[in-house]
């Protein structure tokens, strides 16, 4: 046969070549495993991480969000998440999170710092009982409108102001 003219004008003998084809196959079938541990790794760390945030809204001003992890834990890919609502949040968290560490969780109170997928949630949504973790150009768009800004009045120093404040002190001497 041809294959076995070419290992003999290589000087393989073909019992080599069919070695070094199951060596390479095999290798390939453990690349999946060793990314598969590795994403079950990063899932573990956004577990530890969004269970903080599985907390009463009063403490979220204490908590840091991961800016340095923004490109892992927020969906970066499509920024109509954040302010798309619960089940847009809770489906992403469900994928980020993996079926094994939701499984875990299921059934854990919510507030105790306990259940990563609420802390996920937490974490990546927008609404107004968040923590409003993740960037959202689209976001900030939505909430901050141009409208909004165009009831404010610009004080010298840059800083917005709507008018006088609650205790009733004129904008111009706040």
């Amino acid at each position: 046969s041809q294959s076995r003219q070419e290992c003999q004008s290589e000087n393989i003998h073909p019992y080599q070549s069919t070695m070094k084809n199951i060596l390479v196959l095999t290798l390939l079938a453990l690349v999946p495993a060793v990314s598969l541990a590795a994403d079950e790794a990063s899932r573990k760390r956004y577990s530890e991480v969004f269970r903080r945030f599985d907390a009463p809204e009063e403490v979220f001003d204490e908590l840091d969000c991961q800016d340095d992890m923004d490109e892992e834990l927020c969906p970066m890919h499509d920024d109509t998440i954040p302010c798309g609502g619960v089940a847009a949040v809770e489906a992403f968290c469900r994928e980020l999170l993996g079926e094994a560490i939701i499984k875990a969780d299921e059934g854990k109170e919510a507030g105790k710092g306990q259940n990563a997928l609420v802390g996920c949630v937490n974490y990546v949504s927008w609404d107004d009982d968040k923590a409003v973790c993740c960037p959202s150009d689209h976001c900030w768009d939505e909430e901050y409108d141009s409208e909004d800004f165009d009831d404010m009045e610009l004080l010298d120093d840059d800083e917005f102001w709507s008018g006088d404040d609650e205790d009733g002190i004129p904008a111009e001497e706040f």
